[in-house]
């Protein structure tokens, strides 16, 4: 859990083991229809980003640490994520759940004092009855304390149907807790290989691979290399073979 001061809202209070509980129980849940306002003061529906991936961030914009950090880490591993799988292959929303004080305006600053870019990243607000609903769905838990706000730090996964697929934790998570779960989702794990894209993407998803060197994610060229040892050495049995058996042949009985 991890927060500070900002504006009252109204929630239940709970652990961190009871957040952490609540928060694994809603994988699987499927997030509904929700309206709230983007940082330019445009109506959204949250399910107008189905079709591909969603990662979610709760964050409120009065946060002076957790919310500040956990969005940069969040950036770090969306920059990693689209370098591997696509510039266009998943969005980004970050909610604010404080609904007094994360206002359009608010969120806008909040996204420019972080250096967000807003091209497949868009920041949300809402009303606290639909905050408590869609909080309720994403099994994400704050609350009110002396300082503020204390809240699970978060970063909820979603597939192409608005259902929750992965619940990533803490403020610095590491790259592959985001990033292989949406490999998972844009590349596909268990898809049917339909087409030659389909193909292509089982291609790139067992290539594309983690270097904890550089803390990067890089396409695997010696996996073809492998391969291709691996088939070389096969022909040359089977040349070696055949040549035997022919030279077999010859011989005089």
């Amino acid at each position: 859990m991890g927060g500070s001061a900002a504006h009252a809202a109204p929630t239940v209070s709970a652990s961190a083991e009871e957040a952490l509980k609540r928060s694994r129980a809603a994988e699987g849940n499927v997030v509904g229809s929700h309206r709230l306002m983007d940082q330019d003061g445009q109506p959204v529906d949250i399910t107008q980003f189905r079709g591909k991936p969603v990662v979610i961030s709760m964050i409120y914009t009065a946060c002076d640490h957790t919310c500040p950090v956990t969005t940069q880490n969040v950036a770090r591993a969306v920059s990693g994520a689209r370098k591997a799988l696509g510039k266009d292959s998943f969005q980004v929303l970050s909610i604010g759940f404080d609904t007094v004080r994360d206002t359009p305006e608010n969120l806008k600053v909040f996204a420019r004092q972080q250096g967000i870019d807003l091209q497949g990243w868009t920041f949300l607000a809402g009303n606290p009855a639909t905050m408590e609903a869609l909080s309720s769905e994403l099994g994400f838990t704050w609350y009110v304390t002396s300082r503020g706000f204390d809240h699970i730090a978060q970063t909820t996964v979603l597939d192409g149907e608005g259902r929750i697929y992965r619940q990533v934790y803490g403020e610095n998570f590491e790259l592959p807790l985001l990033v292989e779960p949406l490999k998972d989702l844009v590349l596909g794990r268990t898809a049917a290989l339909t087409s030659i894209q389909s193909i292509s993407d089982r291609v790139r998803f067992f290539c594309t691979v983690y270097d904890p060197h550089s803390d990067a994610y890089r396409f695997d060229y010696g996996i073809f290399l492998s391969i291709g040892s691996g088939l070389l050495a096969v022909l040359t049995i089977i040349w070696m073979t055949i040549r035997m058996w022919r030279d077999s042949r010859r011989v005089p009985r």
